[in-house]
């Protein structure tokens, strides 16, 4: 564990020394934007530091509104509905969808959409499985909660066979785009314009803003019936909103978010193409994470001043997951360097004749 006093971007301080930095959730490198920084200067000069009321208040600032306009329209969704962090909007979501119905979370699922108990199904196909049986049966509304992508493992989940259920009860389908939203899918907008339902079946997605966006938000995607729900629920009510400073970023920086974007593409094909088709990298295409199971490749990497993600998850007693992390920050001589040592790494490795 290093312990460090800034936010790392393409690089950190470590005891004094610059290492290279291929960790973290920040893709599109919005942290050390130095134009998204002007923006948000320029939203605190607006509104203020932060809105500490409540939404439901008599006096409603237009920028919530606005901003949740954008996104549902970003995304094809009816409307969307704004948190102050991805956590409480899926605790929120699933504290009404739990009354509502059955809750069945995939393998995976981020606790924050288990609503209670954390998955009975460890393998994804298996749960699959178990949905299509579920959804045959008739009984109370089923609602499935699964991540768009497993940011650790760096899988990309499949929800094609969702338009062909025959479900015989309500159904209701939660996505968690936290680690896909801004990245993955045209123009960064993620899952939501991807899942075809069965005739009746109804989309939510439940998305952090703080990781590729680097906006301290959360939001809720879905049918303005929902929303209308879940902005009664006094845990909305009794909550903060995000700061509007950030909300005004969001809406004026759409461009810094593209060009990071492709930024980060050519980042991500730099990468593959240099990799070395013997290196044991699980990635898929588009995404800037790449999981290897060779725990012991932190170290070595550690050694000459490059640091990577490894850390047991989801508790300090499970085994290390080790990835690599682009962003849009890294240069061609970031992954230059990186690549060289890979290499150099998988040489060491083979056995001598």
């Amino acid at each position: 564990m290093y312990t460090i006093n800034q936010l790392p971007g393409r690089c950190t301080q470590i005891e004094g020394e610059n290492w290279l930095y291929f960790s973290g959730t920040g893709y599109l490198g919005a942290a050390w934007n130095d134009d998204l920084q002007a923006l948000v200067q320029e939203g605190i000069q607006k509104f203020g530091l932060h809105f500490g009321g409540s939404r439901l208040s008599n006096i409603q600032i237009n920028i919530f509104g606005e901003a949740e306009a954008f996104l549902a329209q970003h995304v094809g969704a009816e409307q969307a509905l704004l948190l102050s962090s991805g956590t409480l909007a899926g605790q929120l979501l699933m504290k009404v969808l739990g009354a509502h119905g059955e809750v069945f979370p995939a393998p995976g699922a981020h606790p924050a959409i288990w609503a209670g108990t954390g998955p009975s199904i460890k393998n994804w196909d298996d749960w699959v499985g178990k949905v299509q049986e579920l959804a045959s049966q008739s009984g109370p509304p089923l609602i499935l909660a699964a991540n768009s992508v497993d940011p650790l493992y760096v899988r990309q989940f499949d929800f094609s066979w969702l338009q062909h259920l025959k479900p015989q009860r309500e159904l209701i389908v939660v996505i968690d785009d936290s680690h896909g939203f801004g990245v993955l899918g045209e123009n960064g907008s993620g899952i939501y314009p991807q899942i075809i339902l069965p005739a009746g079946a109804e989309l939510l997605v439940v998305s952090s803003l703080g990781k590729a966006l680097g906006i301290p938000a959360g939001v809720i995607l879905g049918p303005k019936s929902w929303m209308d729900r879940l902005l009664r629920n006094p845990y909305f009510g009794g909550a903060s909103p995000p700061s509007p400073a950030f909300l005004w970023a969001l809406l004026q920086g759409q461009e810094i978010y593209t060009k990071a974007r492709q930024k980060l593409q050519l980042n991500v094909h730099q990468f593959v193409q240099y990799l070395s088709t013997e290196s044991d990298f699980h990635f898929f295409p588009e995404y800037p994470v790449f999981y290897t199971a060779n725990s012991g490749l932190a170290a070595f990497l550690a050694e000459r001043k490059i640091l990577i993600s490894s850390f047991p998850y989801p508790t300090p007693q499970d085994d290390l997951v080790t990835r690599i992390v682009l962003s849009s920050l890294h240069t061609d001589g970031d992954i230059k360097a990186l690549i060289k040592i890979l290499q150099f790494n998988l040489q060491s490795q083979k056995p001598r004749s």
